[in-house]
């Protein structure tokens, strides 16, 4: 009898104690965040992902009290911010804006600092959109047809710029040179920022990146706004698909907002609500249109399905271009 009022005793206590834990969990998950939020960005400034980013984060910051920091991390297709996410606390205070790369990588290096998705909770998807193929002013061409044409009777004499391996710019680069029979070279660069500088400087002849970050260099005429990866005329320009030319081809590129591993559902919670809100904006949705993104500001479990039907399409995408994992 003493042995299991001990017993009972000791049950009593340890679930008291769990419950005074609980609460204290839930107490600080409610008031999160209670310090900066660090919103890394995989890349060199100057791209679409330092955009997008630019639409919420000022937002997030009023609405939560705390200042967002980005900061940038370029360096091997996202892969060192990525991993610095990976490594960090899993509270919400660190937080990553990374592309369909996250989606790619895996296929590619055979060996990551990281697993995904395990090591990750996506947190939401933000933006989806199509790539529009940027190229410098001085090339000749009028049309798709008239760059797949000489394309194919100069091959590997064109280059393309990319953010280097898995990036979405070079599996973009890379059905096109499949799809169109063509060699185009490709020359990596640390971000779609530097990609997009060298093209307007007439250095390479063209570079995949979004909509936001090729029309600024179009409209001082450094650069043509030639075709995009979607279907249909796109912005005010009516820029025309290269699926007009090329019947099928479509690629879409996206951005997701991740947090480490382990980070509490009460956390990921509260910045669902914070997104939904933010992109709900006449504003915010003013701001994406104009850049022709489609704001999208799921929920985790809506993200986390997303992340893993991409990467089943990115496996088939790098597989059908033949990339290697290295």
């Amino acid at each position: 009898m003493g042995q299991i009022i001990r017993t009972l005793a000791l049950a009593a206590t340890m679930a008291v104690t769990s419950a005074i834990s609980m609460t204290g969990a839930l107490a600080q998950n409610a008031s999160y965040p209670t310090k900066p939020i660090k919103l890394i960005i995989p890349y060199a400034p100057g791209g679409g992902t330092d955009a997008v980013a630019a639409v919420f984060s000022d937002k997030l910051a009023k609405k939560f009290g705390q200042p967002v920091v980005k900061e940038n991390h370029a360096g091997s297709n996202s892969v060192i911010g990525t991993a610095l996410l990976a490594d960090s606390a899993p509270d919400g205070h660190t937080l990553l804006v990374v592309t369909g790369a996250i989606a790619n990588n895996p296929f590619l290096y055979a060996k990551l600092p990281y697993k995904t998705p395990e090591s990750f909770v996506p947190v939401s998807i933000l933006t989806a959109y199509p790539f529009v193929l940027g190229v410098r002013s001085n090339l000749p061409f009028k049309t798709m047809r008239e760059l797949i044409d000489y394309a194919k009777a100069n091959p590997g004499k064109l280059t393309a710029g990319t953010s280097g391996r898995g990036a979405g710019a070079q599996l973009a680069l890379g059905l096109l040179n499949k799809s169109a029979g063509i060699q185009i070279r490709e020359i990596p660069f640390k971000g779609a920022g530097d990609s997009l500088n060298n093209v307007a400087g007439g250095f390479v002849d063209m570079v995949f990146s979004g909509y936001e970050t090729v029309r600024p260099f179009a409209e001082s005429g450094k650069m043509k706004a030639f075709a995009h990866t979607g279907t249909g005329p796109l912005g005010s320009e009516k820029i025309p698909a290269i699926a007009d030319t090329l019947p099928g081809f479509e690629y879409q590129n996206w951005l997701a907002l991740v947090a480490p591993a382990g980070t509490p559902t009460a956390v990921t919670d509260k910045l669902n609500g914070a997104l939904k809100e933010i992109f709900a904006e006449q504003e915010v949705k003013d701001r994406l249109a104009g850049q022709n993104i489609t704001g999208i500001a799921s929920n985790s479990a809506e993200a986390k399905d997303y992340l893993v039907k991409e990467m089943a399409t990115s496996k088939t995408i790098i597989e059908s271009i033949g990339l290697k994992p290295e």
